[in-house]
């Protein structure tokens, strides 16, 4: 038995096998949770849905850019179709422009960068824990 047999948990931000939601969704998948996952862009759409399928046996891959308010209020309907409940949400996104990301951090990283950086995560994260607080 499990610390989380029969809990549900939306993971937002899995990236990689190297990323920290990754890890997150191990250890939760390890301990018996059932998992959903969204991912933002065409881009990752693939790569989570091949993970979330081999790794953590999970079908549940919607799309979400949680960075409009419409794609968090979607995701949250999408999920209620599947699941009448959610115990679990993590929200592991993070945001920087790509020419930041270049190189050595001190010569590349200018003022927009560190403020686009840095104001992503909470907005996106308050308006993500507001749609899915209903659900808890």
């Amino acid at each position: 038995m499990g610390l989380l047999d029969n809990k549900r948990a939306l993971i937002v931000g899995l990236a990689s096998d190297r990323s920290i939601a990754y890890g997150i969704a191990e250890a939760m998948h390890r301990e018996g949770a059932t998992l959903a996952f969204a991912y933002q862009g065409e881009k990752l759409k693939d790569r989570v849905a091949k993970m979330a399928n081999r790794d953590f046996n999970s079908d549940i891959i919607i799309p979400c850019d949680v960075s409009r308010d419409e794609d968090i209020t979607e995701l949250f309907k999408q999920l209620n179709a599947t699941w009448d409940a959610l115990d679990i949400l993590v929200h592991s996104v993070a945001y920087a422009p790509a020419d930041q990301l270049q190189g050595d951090y001190l010569e590349h990283v200018n003022r927009e960068g560190f403020r686009i950086a840095h104001d992503s995560y909470p907005n996106t994260h308050l308006s993500w824990v507001r749609k899915g607080f209903a659900k808890l």
